[in-house]
């Protein structure tokens, strides 16, 4: 096929370079300014199959999401081919809280999300002494496949693929690979963050995983006349007829909350909780019960410190966007939770890592976060809260944050030693305008290419100078988190901004999220192989949920034509 973009050159020196043009920015480019026009694509997002508009669906989807795991201590195939839950009806309807139709499957292969508690307790319950987990927000398999062929130049259809850190072995242990349905309960909720409530509507789509639609693993394609399946809540009149016409019902997909609340709890429940059951009950997760037998934990992220999936590690709310409960939680001070008696005042986390910071709240905050939510300062943690947890203040806190002309990096790092020397915990606060790190685009710059607005993102010198990487950011949470060798930790790590491209139909972006993702990997990688190794240590790498990437001429993204 011919798409609309100029043959390149391409070298494969130590990883994928383009010579005189940089290949995904300019296919990403041309789709954007193409994208309502029905012609031949590299790529394309959503249901409308090739040789169409570049984009139907800017949302989640219900795919099937890949999972790689290592570790001697740890077994994922205790959750996966004959033992999957879906091959099972009574083990799907205690998951659920129902049956849902057309969703159980005798030959299943892939786990449920919320078995990943079992598999993370179990490697616990084995002697692991460090339990790490890489989350890449929206990565869904083609995402992979898209992000390894555009850094190797080579091309893959099937199974875990290779090129990535996290899809290579280690010294002699093969990764453990597999995949896992990430559906909700529920779609629809109605929350009340004052009184910490929830009811579920009558109206509320419910989850399940029809693999003779959707598909039996990643790779292979679901039915060619119902496509729109994926899409879930999201679909439109033409979509639920396809599904209809081939005896289907649309399920559910999952928002970040409920994924990553069920990958901590082991209980699935609706979207836009944060580990609060859909009858409103408070689950408690594995990182406050490691941390409650002496484990220390922590979670970084390239996206707000208080986004939902790092905040669904310890926190609880009956909503994800009550940030600043949320962020009270994590940092061990009292909120919204702790007033009603709802749940326990927590300890809080011995780091916590993440932008947000420069956004400013207002009066939309309150809304969202409640009767409780200041609305002067900024929209993630009130200036009293940072003031009350910094060491400065007699806080358990080493506050390290943006300032003008100082390099994040070397700021994160020398506080985290200074953590280490006096004993105290790490809060890290960084971000630009753009309310998450500066995107690492495909070819390793910072030039984002347009996104489905048709727009891009730009980034000032000081923006690159006052951030840390991800991989700083995992770097400095294990100086603090590693100080004792004898110290029993879990840490997450989220490449959030590769969701926030996915929303935005944006290849060049998430790539280069998923590669700066990487990076982090490969800081966890060394630290366990310099501390220990894999008899000690397991890694968990996943995400949420998927998007709707479909490629079209794989060639053309490996740069071949």
């Amino acid at each position: 096929m011919t798409c609309p973009a100029v043959a390149l050159t391409l070298t494969l020196a130590g990883g994928w370079q383009a010579h005189g043009a940089d290949t995904i920015k300019q296919l990403q480019t041309a789709n954007i300014s193409s994208r309502m026009q029905k012609i031949p694509r590299a790529y394309h997002f959503g249901s409308q199959g090739p040789g169409s508009i570049f984009s139907n669906h800017t949302g989640h989807t219900n795919r099937l999401i890949p999972v790689y795991v290592f570790g001697r201590k740890v077994d994922l195939g205790a959750v996966t081919g004959s033992n999957s839950r879906y091959r099972d009806e009574e083990k799907l309807r205690s998951t659920y809280g129902f049956l849902p139709e057309h969703t159980v499957n005798p030959t299943a292969d892939y786990a449920d999300q919320s078995d990943l508690y079992r598999v993370q307790a179990d490697a616990v319950a084995r002697g692991a002494k460090h339990l790490f987990t890489v989350w890449f927000d929206g990565l869904d398999w083609q995402t992979t496949q898209a992000a390894s062929i555009a850094k190797t130049g080579r091309v893959y259809t099937s199974r875990k693929g290779a090129g990535l850190i996290f899809q290579e072995d280690r010294a002699g242990l093969p990764v453990q690979f597999g995949y896992v349905v990430t559906s909700p309960t529920h779609d629809k909720n109605e929350p009340d963050v004052d009184a910490q409530t929830v009811r579920i509507p009558a109206s509320s789509l419910s989850g399940g995983y029809d693999f003779r639609i959707a598909g039996p693993n990643p790779w292979t394609p679901g039915h060619l006349l119902a496509p729109g399946y994926l899409k879930g809540q999201s679909a439109d009149e033409g979509d639920n007829a396809g599904v209809a016409a081939v005896g289907g019902v649309l399920h559910a997909y999952t928002d970040s909350s409920q994924s990553a609340g069920e990958y901590v709890t082991g209980i699935k429940s609706y979207n836009n909780g944060v580990n609060v059951t859909d009858d409103g009950r408070f689950v408690p997760t594995l990182f406050w019960q490691l941390q409650m037998r002496g484990w220390k934990a922590g979670t970084v992220t390239s996206v707000p410190f208080d986004h939902v999936s790092p905040a669904a590690m310890y926190a609880h709310n009956v909503h994800r966007d009550d940030y600043q409960d949320l962020g009270r939680d994590m940092l061990g001070l009292p909120g919204i939770t702790q007033q009603l008696r709802k749940d326990p005042l927590h300890p809080g986390l011995e780091v916590v890592i993440g932008t947000g910071f420069g956004q400013n709240a207002d009066d939309t905050t309150r809304k969202g976060q409640g009767r409780n939510a200041i609305t002067q300062g900024n929209m993630y943690i009130t200036d009293a809260d940072k003031a009350a947890i910094d060491v400065k203040n007699g806080g358990n806190y080493v506050v390290a944050e943006t300032a003008a002309g100082v390099n994040g990096a070397a700021s994160l790092q020398a506080a985290a030693e200074q953590a280490v020397r006096a004993g105290h915990r790490l809060f890290g606060f960084y971000g630009t305008s753009t309310n998450h790190l500066p995107y690492r685009t495909t070819d390793g710059g910072y030039d984002p290419a347009p996104g489905i607005k048709g727009t891009a993102e730009a980034y000032t010198a000081r923006d690159r100078i006052e951030n840390p990487t991800l991989a700083d950011m995992t770097r400095s949470a294990l100086t603090v988190l590693g100080a004792d060798p004898d110290a029993r930790f879990a840490l997450f790590v989220e490449a959030g901004d590769v969701d926030f491209a996915l929303h935005d139909n944006n290849l060049d972006n998430a790539i280069g999220a998923v590669l700066s993702g990487e990076e982090a990997v490969r800081v966890v990688v060394d630290w366990v192989e310099s501390h220990g190794g894999w008899d000690d240590s397991v890694l968990i790498v996943t995400a949420d949920h998927g998007h709707y990437l479909v490629i079209d001429d794989l060639e053309a993204l490996a740069g071949k034509r």
